[in-house]
């Protein structure tokens, strides 16, 4: 059963520049729906996007441009947002912090992890096909990190790391997220 939202109180929580970060079927949508939800903030999906634009030329990097302009404006107006995506690329963090800098936000990078068992039974459970852009299946989702090579394993700043254990519920998770954005002690 889900819990009801709690109104969100902005001067509990500073203009927060939120960005998720794991590897597919780690939770990183449930957990960011469940944020936004409870604190009643956008949320901007990069697979939203690259949905919208994957027969163009670069579509990934397009569909994270997008996001990325989106998110700063949503700060620029004042509203903290959350912007979904797997920040596989140390760029990627990079530009969110820039952003946030530039609009005087805070930094919350939530990290979703499973132990391996369960995460390759997510990714074994979703339907083959089910999209063109995203990862179903074990078998893809290693050839995808050998790809990758390790570009995911790269250094984030502690006071704007969170990692969770997504085998947890899901309102476990977003109580985390919020405890943690509501900290007074945490630096921007």
């Amino acid at each position: 059963m889900s819990r009801p939202c709690r109104p969100h109180n902005p001067a509990a929580m500073p203009l927060t520049l939120i960005a998720t970060k794991g590897h597919p079927a780690t939770g990183k949508s449930a957990v960011a729906r469940g944020v936004a939800q409870r604190l009643h903030i956008p949320l901007i999906d990069k697979d939203d996007i690259k949905d919208h634009v994957l027969g163009l030329p670069q579509a990934n990097d397009l569909a994270y441009a997008v996001m990325w302009q989106i998110a700063e404006t949503q700060l620029a107006l004042g509203l903290s947002v959350l912007a979904v995506s797997p920040l596989s690329y140390p760029v990627g963090y990079e530009t969110a912090a820039r952003i946030a800098a530039r609009q005087r936000a805070k930094l919350l990078v939530v990290e979703t992890i499973l132990d391996e068992a369960e995460w390759r039974r997510r990714l074994d459970a979703r339907t083959p096909g089910y999209s063109s852009h995203k990862i179903s299946g074990w078998a893809a989702m290693q050839e995808m990190l050998r790809q990758y090579d390790g570009c995911w394993q790269y250094p984030i700043a502690a006071e704007h790391h969170l990692v969770l254990d997504a085998a947890q519920p899901v309102n476990t998770l977003v109580d985390a997220v919020v405890e943690r954005l509501t900290q007074k002690d945490v630096r921007a």
